[in-house]
């Protein structure tokens, strides 16, 4: 049976992907499409690709006549799908988790703030395998733990470093947005690219992986090549991971494929082609949003939401040249220094600490000016 996919952030650079793996691949069957702004390309992408359901959260003026915008959009564009790739940018793509949760639809998530910001919303789910990770570290560890006799040790994830890397720690705090936005590996959004360079997006992934991969251990190495997509340590202490030059195709491909269709050949690279491959310690000093992050996932509640929307308002007050990079993880800790947690019992909860910690992170852009 085709697998009818809906693709919820589709002008992005995953769903941009994704609609090309699914136009290549006769198992599957494009069911919608769905923009946050980006109206050209969406009509690029529907005169190519022929969706059944085209969608737009913000047209800046009257939709064309065969794309749907206004309230319910979210649930127009997942009715009627068999999976749903997650794609959308920041928290608001939590609802769109939530709605898929509620008709018990499939979940391929490339979404990390579902997770960071509303995993407990989400616990259940994930544990009835409703919910398959699309970000690369993830997607790996998913697969290494797939049909193993016997549980892990505990998981390693791998972080390139960013931009970051590779400046000299002295000029960090006056980084410049396009020094900051030129990954080395990966080719990327400016939120994500930035939030690379920050060691943020790690922190992201731990949080993450806690929600995933529940009781295991976690831990970060930097690996400059992003060869070894992260690993997971077995039970009698052997390593296993998945290797190859970066693309994400690949995970994109092997979610919507999940479990059992046929996977085209992406990759062609050969060990010959990787060179020496490194790994490090994180250098806290250099990253020193990580540490804030990560404590802010552990101590869980609303701490993760405040974390991220401080993060969101400073990285595009930082691409708006507003505050320096050096600012960034000042803007997350004063956040979360002063955010009252509270218990996560429903969306609205999550919601209104992201309110709240938006409006708190905005005034110390402000001051920071």
């Amino acid at each position: 049976m085709m697998r009818k996919v809906a693709v919820l952030g589709s002008t992005g650079s995953i769903g941009t992907q994704a609609l090309e793996i699914i136009h290549a691949n006769p198992e599957l069957e494009l069911h919608s499409i769905l923009c946050n702004s980006n109206l050209d390309l969406l009509l690029k992408q529907r005169e190519q690709y022929s969706p059944s359901v085209t969608a737009i959260a913000q047209p800046g003026g009257e939709c064309p006549d065969g794309v749907i915008t206004g309230q319910g959009i979210l649930y127009k564009a997942i009715e009627g799908a068999d999976m749903v790739l997650n794609a959308i940018v920041g928290s608001a793509g939590l609802q769109a988790s939530l709605i898929c949760r509620d008709m018990s639809i499939t979940l391929a998530l490339a979404n990390k703030e579902s997770l960071v910001v509303g995993g407990s919303l989400l616990s259940d789910y994930i544990s009835a395998g409703r919910v398959i990770p699309v970000d690369s570290e993830h997607s790996t560890i998913f697969r290494c733990l797939h049909r193993e006799p016997r549980p892990a040790r505990s998981i390693t994830l791998t972080a390139s470093g960013g931009s970051a890397r590779d400046i000299p720690i002295e000029k960090l705090q006056t980084a410049g947005v396009d020094d900051i936005l030129n990954h080395p590996t990966w080719n990327m959004g400016a939120r994500i690219t930035v939030d690379s360079a920050t060691m943020v997006n790690k922190a992201f992934e731990v949080i993450e992986a806690r929600w995933l991969f529940d009781g295991l251990q976690i831990d970060v190495v930097l690996h400059p090549q992003s060869i070894v997509h992260s690993f997971v340590r077995l039970e009698d202490g052997s390593w296993k991971a998945l290797l190859g030059k970066p693309d994400m195709k690949i995970p994109i491909q092997y979610a919507l494929a999940y479990p059992g269709r046929g996977l085209e050949l992406i990759s062609d690279d050969s060990p010959l082609d990787w060179g020496t491959l490194e790994f490090t310690e994180l250098d806290r000093l250099r990253y020193p949003a990580f540490d804030i992050v990560a404590r802010a996932g552990k101590d869980g509640k609303t701490w993760p939401a405040a974390a991220n929307a401080a993060d969101e308002v400073a990285v595009a007050a930082f691409l708006a040249s507003r505050i320096s990079f050096g600012d960034i993880a000042t803007v997350i800790e004063e956040v979360l220094t002063g955010h009252e947690a509270l218990e996560i019992v429903d969306f609205q909860t999550v919601m209104e600490a992201d309110r709240d910690s938006r409006i708190q992170a905005e005034r110390i852009v402000i001051r920071l000016c």
